[in-house]
């Protein structure tokens, strides 16, 4: 009776999983529907979970002067989703002992300017902040291709002061992964192309992931540009030309193969368990905690969830792999999604998979902020104290005993916080300040209270 039993139950049980598989894909896709019709979201996304594809499906077109269908295998810009694979390759050939976190940049590229500086500042974003990619572009004739060569030759000649010292502080550094793909580079003798391509590329089927041609005229075929739209029409918002750096950018995937990356790690993974433990290990800087893993990843919901973004021109792209419920979600965009979407999106797609009901997603009703209105204290649910500052004419954050973060405007009434990872929107205008806000992350959303006066 047991065994005939057991018979039964087993069926039903595997029925009631592709019924839970199916609803899970339909609500997706009539989610994203819907965004598409409202020119909230072009592109293409792949769902899974365990080994099995729930949905792969594009949105509208990649590129719309030809009406081309957006399809889930065409390659968009990933933007600073690079990032966790230049991690991933230092750490791999750490692992291999070809080369140590704590060896200094200068034993690999001895015409770095900037000494006492080691290969775990470029990881984990405490080189005390390069300058930017427009820093350089400026200071190149416009015909040069911008390469690391030139951007440590500016940096050489120009010599620019750092934000912070060495170790001391986080600040958001991508030009710094393009230092660490030299490296990689460097070490093993080949094109960083063929090292991706060797080592994570192939094994994984990511057929559609290269390294961009720096001149835009060198692009093989046809390729996805970007767009906005503003006031519901579309503009062109593509990416720029001359661009020959990579490592922290530039590398293009398609929400196919950014579906294959998130999976590898906990699905037939390619590289071992103990690799990716490192991976995903807390970061400390002076005794403080990074919201970035060591491999380039922030957490999600969970101990054993994370993901990332990247965002570069009209292009948005995230990856969220979880291992525990072992699912992910991938997408690509190429009409830059508003920023205040974005993380309503993620945390819809990611309650979807955890098998919560999603949330509307709808424009906050906060209010053009200048940024000295916003500075003060303030206490945020499932956050703590906050505190919001300038320096240097610049506005910061900082959490209660915490790193500073510097935080950037994204629209005219939106911030947002490189390696935190909050968007933050005001409202409640009292005198000169705002009283409130609203703290939205990939994954979640918290309320914030203004508690005290402004910060001199």
């Amino acid at each position: 009776m047991k065994r005939i039993s057991l018979c039964i139950l087993f069926p039903l049980l595997l029925v009631h999983q592709q019924l839970m598989a199916q609803n899970k894909s339909v609500t997706i896709d009539t989610l994203l529907s819907r965004l598409n019709q409202k020119n909230l979201f072009n592109g293409a996304i792949v769902v899974g979970q365990r080994d099995s594809i729930l949905l792969s499906k594009g949105y509208g077109y990649a590129n719309f002067s030809n009406a081309t269908p957006f399809t889930s295998d065409m390659p968009a810009d990933g933007g600073s989703i690079a990032e966790t694979l230049t991690a991933t390759a230092i750490l791999l050939l750490a692992g291999q002992q070809k080369l140590s976190l704590l060896d200094s940049v200068q034993q690999y590229i001895p015409e770095y300017p900037y000494a006492n500086t080691q290969i775990w500042n470029l990881l984990t974003h405490s080189t005390g902040g390069l300058p930017d990619y427009s820093y350089y572009f400026e200071k190149i004739p416009a015909s040069y291709v911008l390469n690391v060569k030139t951007i440590l030759s500016v940096l050489n000649e120009q010599k620019p002061a750092l934000q912070y010292k060495p170790y001391t502080n986080f600040s958001y550094d991508s030009p710094g992964f393009d230092i660490a793909a030299t490296i990689v580079e460097r070490v093993t003798g080949e094109s960083y192309q063929t090292f991706l391509s060797t080592n994570f590329f192939v094994p994984l089927k990511m057929n559609q992931s290269f390294i961009r041609p720096p001149l835009l005229n060198q692009w093989p075929g046809e390729r996805i540009k970007g767009y906005s739209y503003e006031n519901d029409a579309l503009e062109l918002a593509d990416i720029s030309d001359r661009e020959g750096f990579y490592g922290g950018s530039n590398i293009w995937f398609s929400a196919q193969d950014l579906y294959r990356w998130g999976k590898s790690f906990y699905h037939q993974p390619i590289l071992d368990e103990s690799l990716i433990n490192i991976i995903t290990s807390w970061v400390s800087i002076q005794g403080k905690l990074s919201q970035l893993r060591l491999g380039g990843w922030y957490q999600g919901r969970n101990e054993h969830a994370y993901y990332y973004w990247g965002s570069v021109a009209g292009f948005y792209s995230f990856v969220y792999w979880d291992a525990a419920q072992q699912f992910t979600i991938a997408f690509v965009s190429n009409t830059n999604i508003p920023q205040w979407v974005r993380p309503q999106l993620t945390s819809d797609l990611i309650d979807i998979m955890e098998g919560r009901k999603e949330q509307p997603i709808v424009e906050p009703q906060s209010e053009k902020a200048q940024m000295q209105s916003i500075t003060g204290k303030y206490t945020v649910d499932k956050v703590g104290p906050v505190e919001i500052f300038l320096k240097d004419n610049s506005p910061y954050l900082r959490l209660q005993n915490e790193m500073e973060y510097r935080i950037l405007p994204v629209d005219d009434k939106t911030f947002y916080a490189p390696g935190l990872d909050p968007w933050i929107s005001f409202h409640k205008m009292q005198g000169f300040h705002f009283q409130s806000l609203l703290w939205h992350t990939s994954h979640s959303q918290s309320v914030g209270k203004r508690v005290s006066e402004e910060v001199k």
